[in-house]
């Protein structure tokens, strides 16, 4: 008895004395100020032009086209850029490979490694169905853009091209080579940034930095935290879809036996939802992120999130229970999104199926998962086919001088805003480009607030004037001063 009070004080001790220790690192940390920071420089007349030139982009349906499928929406969009655009379709080498197109903008010192900015022309199907602008009207009202693409992502394209055609306008030419590259089927995981990419290896060039869409500049990260914060994608989950079939003798609804294969399919279901069968643990860039965010939050996140080396463990179990967003950080995740049984309502299916989307997290293989699936639906009687999946992308290091000088950038033009490294749930073009690159950024500089978020791939998708007019200013800062 004596004993266990002995290790009872003794552990009491040290609790006190690592929470002591944690005290004073949290009070240590000097809490940078909250509030809106004042915006990269520009006048009503460029908010207006940029609005425009977006608006006349989002006119065009490019819905997203896979190899060999019809591609005459994208060649209009094409024709648009030209006239937005002159100097570049003047001034810059234009290639265009099946609707992909990529511009170099040669530098004074072509051997150098090149700069590549990018994003992607297409968008996703957009119905008329709750919308409160038309989908491709590219409405301009209330300070915002309106349509399929606005966000994602061609407020990007428009940025990036707006920016270079400004410095076209003042003569500058760049220290090295720039691309602009444009794939047309990102939203389907089509072969149009592999094409681009092999168009940039047959050329022999290598990137200093690809930087695409990905994070932006967002608000509401944390409870308490009113700075808005660039959040930089370094990483992407892996994405696979994978089938499940069940089969049976099929038969008639009026006399059915067990055993029926939605009955199967949905025991397996439950089970995946009910228990995580992958592994849980904290990767190293979302550590970095809410390290970097501590210090513009309040005192008692400031104190978990500053002290990281002593609450990780804690939050690694408990970020799962947080949020649907939280659980991806840590885990790999799975979500049933299609079903077909038979083609009528009085026929038991001789074979049903539902195909999932899972999302790999770093930790574990694309292989590792599907193992596990296949073990946990082999035991309902149920066939596993992988239909497409890939790993986890490689990690930027957030200490290259490619992130540096990009952190440099958001602290000159928004000085007041958190800057922080990105876990990315969601995919990219990037990934491919790590084949020319060791510095695959993910990273849009434009405000976006949590409804503009949510609207993304859903209805009343919209894109602020003002940000996309900031946007354009960095994208412009961030090429006149790269090296």
């Amino acid at each position: 008895m004596k004993i266990c009070l002995i290790i009872l004080c003794a552990v009491l001790c040290i609790t006190a004395l690592l929470l002591i220790i944690a005290l004073i690192r949290a009070v240590m940390i000097k809490a940078k100020p909250s509030g809106r920071p004042s915006q990269a420089p520009f006048t009503p007349e460029d908010e207006a032009k940029y609005a425009h030139m977006l608006s006349e982009m989002v006119k065009v349906p490019t819905v997203s086209k896979g190899a060999g499928e019809d591609k005459t929406e994208f060649y209009k969009l094409h024709a648009v850029l030209k006239e937005l655009f002159p100097l570049i379709h003047e001034k810059l080498e234009m290639t265009e490979i099946d609707g992909n197109i990529i511009y170099r903008w040669q530098g004074k010192d072509s051997s150098k490694d090149a700069l590549l900015l990018m994003g992607h022309q297409d968008v996703v199907p957009a119905s008329p169905e709750g919308w409160e602008h038309d989908p491709f009207s590219g409405d301009i009202e209330d300070g915002k853009v309106h349509g399929r693409g606005a966000m994602d992502c061609k407020c990007t394209v428009m940025s990036e091209m707006a920016a270079v055609e400004e410095l076209l306008e003042e003569g500058f030419v760049p220290e090295r080579d720039v691309y602009l590259a444009y794939a047309c089927n990102e939203e389907t995981s089509g072969g149009g940034a592999g094409i681009l990419v092999n168009y940039l290896k047959d050329k022999g060039v290598h990137l200093c930095a690809a930087m695409d869409e990905g994070g932006a500049i967002v608000s509401d990260i944390l409870p308490g935290m009113t700075t808005l914060c660039a959040g930089v994608g370094v990483i992407e989950k892996g994405t696979s879809h994978i089938k499940f079939t069940a089969k049976s003798n099929g038969g008639h609804s009026s006399t059915p036996p067990k055993d029926n294969p939605f009955a199967r399919l949905s025991a397996f279901v439950c089970e995946m939802e009910k228990k995580n069968h992958f592994k849980t643990k904290m990767p190293p860039v979302v550590e970095k992120t809410l390290t970097c965010i501590a210090p513009y939050l309040k005192f008692p996140m400031r104190f978990i999130f500053g002290n990281m080396w002593l609450f990780k463990p804690l939050l690694t179990a408990l970020m799962p229970s947080f949020s649907p967003a939280a659980r991806a950080f840590v885990t790999t995740t799975l979500v049933f999104t299609m079903a077909e049984g038979s083609q009528a309502p009085n026929v038991i299916p001789s074979e049903a199926y539902m195909i999932a989307n899972m999302r790999v997290g770093q930790f574990q293989s694309r292989d590792e998962c599907l193992e596990i699936l296949r073990r946990t639906a082999a035991k309902y009687d149920i066939e596993t086919e992988l239909i497409i999946g890939f790993d986890s992308s490689h990690e930027t290091d957030t200490e290259s001088e490619e992130m540096q000088y990009l952190k440099k950038c958001v602290n000159e033009v928004f000085p007041e805003y958190a800057f922080a490294p990105y876990y990315m749930s969601g995919g990219t073009d990037c990934r491919h480009y790590e084949a020319v690159s060791d510095n695959c950024i993910r990273f849009t500089p434009i405000v976006m607030d949590s409804q503009q978020i949510a609207a993304m791939h859903a209805p009343n998708e919209n894109i602020g004037t003002a940000a996309v007019a900031a946007g354009v200013k960095f994208y412009k800062y961030f090429v006149k001063n790269h090296n």
